[in-house]
């Protein structure tokens, strides 16, 4: 199967994952550092699975390449969720939808080969993506919503979520999918040790442990994150590294899913959505 397919269905699971992601930042786990070290935690287990099946290792150098790729995710995903409490999601997303793609581009353009690089139609389309991507996700279209103040974090989480897609596919290119998806899992859980370090992190971590109802509700929609992780690393595996970027610009796809998902939840409960279907949005 091609990596557009997989791409489009890492997008639904994410669609999925964003509405258990919102639900916890806005009430149950509302500290970004205890949320992203729960989701490093679980990756640690997930390792503990697949160990048997990523044995033996690849060279010294693809691990060491993975781990970094794996700590630099979970740091991005940091940077992510602190921006998501910190502005609003309207604002944090549509930086995050447009910039990913470009740095994206720009990481991919320094170091592709000429004949790798996309072509004038393809430019064009990936343009169309990413500004389709900001457009269909702002709730209000205004310069006030670039200021630097509300997009330093989505800067950041940008960046780091780019880099990320860069050194995955320069692991890909020399290793298997199980070796270095089974590595950059492996380098989350490592780095969200990081946050046990200093006191006041680890006494954050422990006086937020989560109850056995807010547990299962946590770990449903790590599955379905998991499941996106999987099928979006799968679509990387399979792309040429010229087409990484138009899988970051894609980006637009996870929120039509998640608007179908709004719009079958309301018609279970009608006021979920109340002026969300109205005529300007439904243009956008």
């Amino acid at each position: 199967m091609s990596w557009l397919f997989f791409t489009i269905l890492s997008y639904f699971f994410l669609a999925v994952s964003a509405l258990f992601d919102r639900y916890f930042l806005v009430g149950p786990v509302p500290h970004p550092k205890v949320y992203t070290f729960y989701i490093g935690i679980l990756g640690l287990f997930l390792c503990l699975i697949l160990a048997p099946l990523a044995m033996p290792l690849p060279e010294k150098s693809f691990i060491l390449l993975g781990i970094v790729a794996g700590i630099i995710r979970i740091f991005a995903i940091l940077f992510l969720t602190e921006g998501l409490v910190r502005s609003e999601v309207s604002r944090v997303v549509p930086a995050i939808g447009g910039l990913l793609p470009i740095f994206s581009f720009l990481f991919f353009f320094l170091v592709s080969p000429s004949q790798e690089i996309l072509s004038i139609t393809q430019i064009t389309a990936f343009i169309f993506l990413v500004l389709g991507s900001i457009l269909i996700s702002m709730r209000e279209i205004s310069f006030r919503s670039f200021s630097l103040n509300n997009i330093k974090y989505p800067i950041t989480a940008a960046f780091l979520y780019a880099s990320t897609f860069f050194l995955t596919k320069t692991l890909f290119l020399k290793t298997s999918f199980l070796h270095g998806f089974f590595l950059i899992i492996l380098g989350g859980g490592l780095g969200t040790l990081y946050f046990l370090i200093f006191k006041k992190d680890r006494e954050l971590i422990i006086s937020q442990k989560p109850t056995q109802k807010i547990s299962g509700l946590f770990i449903l929609g790590q599955i379905f994150g998991g499941a996106a992780i999987t099928s979006q690393y799968y679509a990387v595996f399979l792309a040429k590294p010229s087409q990484v970027p138009l899988i970051n610009a894609l980006e637009g796809i996870r929120y039509v899913f998640l608007f179908l998902f709004v719009f079958l939840l309301s018609l279970w409960q009608p006021q979920l959505l109340k002026e969300e279907m109205r005529g300007k949005i439904l243009i956008q």
